[in-house]
């Protein structure tokens, strides 16, 4: 093949090309990029994407520079200075002794692209992680992930299923906007968290003086207000039995009547639910209507826990760390062996107690590099002071866990739910730590 056929085939692909050194020099970009970018090989050829890359700067971020951290291909989402928005997948390419040469990326503009048509399922996986806030490397997530791709397009009822904290909410958003509803509102209501006695009104909305306390002119509910696009019920396992009725007609028929009223209302919603508890066994103990649940269990979707995909802490801690050094205004480090603490702990409340811990670190820490020893001192591995006796320290541990829970749940039902026990125990031990 002569160089003027190379030429032309590398000017006149559909992606851009953008060609950096073992450095992080660029080398050349094609014409394509400068087409769709808007920035000239003349401006940026020789010039190291770490002068590159920065606010203000060319872009807002590099495929290149994270394939040389990493030592393996990598995608990223970035912004240009020219207000283009572009997807890049980095490819290294590696000399006889294992170091990398060149830089291999390929370009994609996000403003023109429709998903499922012009890129693969695993280019559509990396943008929509880096939109969603996702972030996983572990084989079972990414597979949770491209499962969720596959089934967005569809108008297809999903049940997912995994325990508290593993992002069920996050998969139900990404679902929502990587389906052909995305234009339109996503609504999402955790069925816990609501009184039983309003629930029926906040989903089917109600008539004119249907209740004390009603507005006189009626209200809509969430169905009609999401009307072509998505509701997203989280906590499903509480809907009170006589809603699910009247879920399972939405479902069946896509109608429904308002609370005190008479007239059917028809929508087109899609519905997205989830739940941390095993509603197959809450159906045999009569606590859930069996033809609800063959209704939503459609497309069974189960998010897996941290603990079982443990490859995933370290990438959540950096970008935890990332975030609430931007939210704090602290610039602030986690050592490899906390990390590696982190990695082996059990993780039950999964990435929302794992957020919250990195959280606490970064805000009680009086130092920017954080060790193990800064974990013990104030988290739930902290030593226990002999003078206060076992029973004592447990006792201040539990009214420390109850105190947090009570300024972050609004009632006893909701504090019950994140703790696992019951609310009588609830009600119980705040009454005996003064914490009502």
């Amino acid at each position: 093949m002569d160089k003027e056929l190379l030429e032309l085939v590398f000017d006149n692909v559909y992606n851009g090309i953008y060609i950096a050194d073992g450095t992080g020099a660029t080398i050349r970009v094609n014409k394509t990029f400068e087409e769709m970018s808007g920035i000239s090989n003349a401006e940026i050829a020789g010039k190291s994407m770490y002068d590159l890359v920065g606010e203000n700067n060319y872009f807002s971020g590099s495929a290149t520079l994270l394939v040389l951290e990493r030592k393996a291909p990598a995608t990223v989402t970035y912004n240009t200075s020219t207000n283009r928005k572009l997807l890049v997948k980095g490819r290294p390419i590696f000399d006889d002794q294992g170091e990398i040469r060149y830089i291999i990326n390929t370009v994609w503009d996000l403003t023109v692209i429709t998903y499922n048509r012009e890129i693969d399922l695993d280019t559509a996986r990396d943008y929509f992680m880096g939109h969603e806030d996702i972030v996983a490397c572990s084989e079972p997530m990414l597979e949770v992930i491209d499962y969720a791709l596959k089934v967005a397009n569809s108008d297809s009822t999903v049940l997912i299923s995994g325990e508290t904290g593993v992002g069920k909410s996050i998969i139900a958003t990404m679902i929502h906007h990587a389906s052909q509803r995305k234009n339109r509102p996503i609504l999402k209501l955790n069925c816990a968290a609501i009184p039983e006695s309003l629930i029926e009104s906040e989903l089917f909305g109600y008539e004119a003086g249907s209740f004390t306390g009603a507005d006189r002119k009626g209200k809509q509910g969430l169905f009609e207000i999401a009307d072509n696009g998505t509701i997203f019920l989280d906590e499903i396992s509480e809907l009170p039995l006589h809603v699910q009725s009247k879920l399972l007609g939405v479902l069946q028929d896509r109608e429904f009547v308002r609370v005190g009223g008479h007239k059917l209302c028809k929508v087109n919603v899609r519905i997205v639910a989830a739940t941390n508890k095993d509603l197959g066994r809450m159906v045999y103990e009569g606590r859930f209507r069996e033809d609800l649940y063959y209704r939503l269990n459609v497309v069974p979707l189960h998010v897996p826990p941290l603990r079982e995909r443990r490859e995933d802490i370290p990438p959540l801690v950096k970008s935890f760390v990332e975030k609430f050094n931007a939210k704090y205004n602290s610039y602030k480090t986690f050592a490899n062996n906390l990390i590696d603490l982190l990695c082996t702990l059990p993780w039950k409340g999964n990435v929302r107690e794992l957020e919250n811990t990195v959280e606490r670190l970064i805000v009680t820490s009086t130092v920017n590099y954080i060790t193990i020893e800064h974990f013990h001192k104030g988290g739930p591995l902290r030593k226990v002071k002999e003078s206060l006796g076992l029973k004592k320290a447990l006792a201040e541990y539990e009214r420390d866990i109850l105190r947090q829970a009570r300024q972050k749940y609004r009632t006893t039902r909701e504090i019950a739910l994140a703790l696992g026990i019951s609310q009588p125990s609830v009600v119980r031990k705040l009454r005996q730590y003064s914490l009502e």
